[in-house]
Formats: structure tokens, sequence, C-alpha cells
């Protein structure tokens, strides 16, 4: 058995290490992007995902409004009335960086969606804009799922996991999303929680500093 002596040397998860694995992470997601097809180990788990039956339609369809700005509203109302504001400016910084990093990626790097590269898909949801890669929906709910479930109690930490393994089902379900673009999503949403795990926030309701 290990002494606590080496247990306490074992290297931590720390904000700044999950900061650099969220880099990699993306670094890998755009290096397996270069080019506009899809490889053809998206292709098999997209057309596995994709080809759930079409009764699931309406229960993913919801399940991806978790990923959306829409969301983000709703989780800046009720912490707004519990008067937990350091949650409230935690939650609005994070997924805004996420929102926004999402967008310039697409703008930069972004490839068409599966409906556009593969012949016999269609898209299931109704509003799409601008390229696939990265799934913005995944970049925002990853954001907000890391950051609320900071504040739950342990034993609903897996509520954090559903939700973004969701929402990230979710979108390659619709059709508008190949797994790279789920991928990469994931990493914007999990380098901005990272990122702001470093902000030292002042919630003025309890004039308690809340510095992770």
């Amino acid at each position: 058995m290990r002494s606590k002596k080496q247990v306490n040397k074992l290297p931590k998860f720390t904000p700044t290490v999950q900061l650099f694995c969220a880099i990699g992470l993306f670094v890998i997601s755009v290096l397996a992007t270069r080019g506009q097809s899809m490889t053809e180990g998206e292709i098999v788990i997209f057309r596995l995902i994709y080809g759930l039956p079409d009764e699931l339609h309406s229960l993913f369809f919801f399940i991806t409004q978790l990923g959306s700005i829409h969301m983000l509203a709703v989780l800046l109302v009720l912490y707004l009335i519990k008067r937990r504001y350091h949650i409230v400016l935690r939650v609005l910084l994070t997924g805004l960086l996420a929102y926004l990093i999402s967008g310039f990626a697409k703008d930069i790097w972004g490839r068409m969606r599966p409906h556009e590269l593969l012949i016999d898909v269609v898209n299931r949801d109704y509003i799409v804009r601008g390229p696939g890669f990265p799934s913005g929906h995944v970049a925002l709910a990853t954001a907000m799922a890391l950051v609320v479930g900071h504040y739950l109690p342990r034993k609903y930490h897996w509520v954090v996991m559903v939700v973004i393994a969701g929402v990230s089902l979710s979108r390659i379900y619709l059709g508008i999303h190949a797994p790279w673009d789920i991928v990469g999503g994931f990493a914007i949403g999990w380098f901005s929680y990272a990122l702001f795990r470093h902000v030292r926030l002042q919630d003025v309701s309890t004039n308690k500093k809340h510095t992770n």
C-alpha cells in the first residue's frame, strides 16, 4: 500500500491541469477534422446514433435545448431569484466564453455538417446555421453543466455527465453534428470552465469570496 506521503505527491487534477487537457483535446479534434469529409470512424459512430428509432425525436429535440442560449437564460434567472450572484456571474462568463469561442472556431475552421456531407442524412433540427465544427450546443452545455455541477452536492455530480452526454447524443441524432464536432465543443466548454476556475468572485449577498 502507498503511504500518505506518496499519495499526496500524486498530481492533482487542478483547474490548470484541466485547462491544458482541454486545449490538448481541442487541438486533437482540430487535427482530426483537417479535411471537410468525415472520417470512417466518425461515419460508423454517427450512423449508429443517427439510426436510432424516429420515436426518439421529440425526446432528443428536448434534450438538445439544454445546450441552447435559452437554457443559459433560465439558469441565470434561477440563480438570480436565489440571490446566488457569484454563481450567476460564473455561469454567465463561462457560458458566454464557450459560446463566443465556438462561434469563432466555426468561422475560421468549421466544416460542413453531416446532412451536407452524407447523401442519405437529413437535418432533424429546425434552425441550423453555419459550419458544423465545433458544436456550439455541446460547448455551452458543457460549460454550464460543469459550473452548476461544481456547486451541487457530490451525490448529484452524475447529473453533469448525463446532461453533457445527452446533448452530445442529441446533436448527432438530429443529423447536424459529427462525432469530432462534439469532441471539439466539449473541449471548448471544458476550457471555459477551467479558465474561470482561476477567477476569484465576491458574493455581495453573503460577503464571502469564492475562489473556485
